[in-house]
């Protein structure tokens, strides 16, 4: 039986908490005798770890949640529908296609790193695109993550490509 925390399998909790930490770098103290030597990763008694230059979109809203129940297949037996259910805090009650063109990525389960493109949603139900493939090996439980970002990975809230932000000179 699998250990539950707050409805929540480990597994599960493990992945978002993978997911969050993606985004952040830490610098941790440590002394400069443990990596001598030029090129390594210690400056000045600290060592740097982490992702270096990313840079979290602010206009990338994300959408973290848990596949509560698998659709029905379609004709040729392939699944491209599951029933979602929100996880975390900043997650948000969905209403219909808020997140239709969205990239989603599977965060656990057999389809842990796969990305498909989301083609509508209801307020339950999340249906993603059959240029990807279908999503067959999903499972219960599995714990996924949707971003408003396009299939270049550029923010379908941000600025226009080649536009410059509108900060008038003097503000």
């Amino acid at each position: 039986m699998k250990q539950v925390f707050a409805g929540i399998p480990a597994s599960a909790g493990l992945a978002l908490m993978f997911a969050a930490s993606i985004a952040g770098a830490q610098v941790i103290p440590s002394a400069d005798h443990i990596f001598p030597g030029p090129g390594s990763l210690v400056r000045s008694g600290f060592l740097h770890v982490g992702h270096d230059n990313i840079v979290v979109d602010p206009s990338v809203r994300r959408f973290t949640g848990m596949v509560s129940a698998l659709g029905s297949p379609d004709a040729h037996g392939k699944l491209y529908t599951f029933k979602a259910s929100p996880v975390g805090p900043r997650s948000f009650k969905l209403s219909a296609d808020d997140l239709r063109g969205w990239r989603m990525t599977v965060l656990s389960g057999k389809r842990f790193g796969q990305v498909f493109t989301v083609s509508g949603n209801t307020e339950s139900e999340v249906t993603v695109k059959a240029d990807k493939g279908p999503v067959d090996g999903l499972d219960v439980r599995d714990v996924f993550i949707i971003e408003s970002v396009d299939a270049n990975g550029v923010s379908m809230f941000g600025p226009a490509a080649g536009a410059s932000p509108s900060i008038s000179p003097g503000t």
